[in-house]
């Protein structure tokens, strides 16, 4: 696999659902410590209905973000306690995880350049400070494809067309001829 340096930035175009101009994104390739929460279970924070607290995957390697890779460095402060960024990898979906897609108005978690701790006491795993929304259809690689679970859980996801274009930008960037990341079969 091809590897690239942190950094290099590329401006993909996705229409937004229900929009008539296009939305213009900057994506850039990382290669770097991450969190990765594109299957993450996530509850409401404590006071604070507007951030859910996710417990997502530490990852290693070439991810997306859609800030500067510097602006989402890892870093160790002097008390040893780590700190990492959720970014987007197709690493999931390789594994065999589906997309879920779940409908507008049901909660769920945008984690992309979210700041996160490395759990100490688990260093495979990364808590995440992400927003919660309530609109637009969106999808996660959670929930085992059990739409039930998009009423009742605040998975980390992302919109139907950022989640094509990010796929698609990681592709691209990676030299992967057939996309690994599926969606979930419609129930019967």
């Amino acid at each position: 696999m091809r590897m690239f340096g942190a950094g290099r930035a590329i401006v993909v175009l996705s229409i937004a659902l229900g929009a008539t101009q296009p939305v213009t994104a900057t994506n850039y390739l990382c290669n770097q410590q991450f969190a990765l929460c594109t299957s993450a279970p996530c509850v409401p924070q404590p006071g604070n209905p507007n951030i859910s607290i996710c417990v997502c995957d530490m990852q290693e390697g070439p991810n997306l973000a859609t800030v500067a890779c510097d602006t989402v460095k890892p870093s160790t402060d002097a008390t040893g306690v780590r700190t990492v960024y959720s970014q987007f990898a197709l690493t999931q979906f390789e594994q065999g995880k589906k997309g879920l897609k779940c409908e507008s108005g049901t909660p769920w978690s945008n984690c992309l350049n979210k700041i996160c701790t490395v759990d100490p006491a688990n260093p495979a795993k990364a808590i995440c400070a992400c927003d919660v929304v309530r609109g637009g259809e969106w999808q996660t690689a959670g929930g085992d494809c059990d739409a039930a679970t998009c009423k009742t859980a605040y998975w980390s996801g992302a919109l139907l067309a950022d989640s094509k274009s990010n796929a698609d930008f990681m592709m691209e960037q990676l030299k992967i001829a057939k996309s690994p990341a599926q969606a979930c079969t419609a129930p019967n």
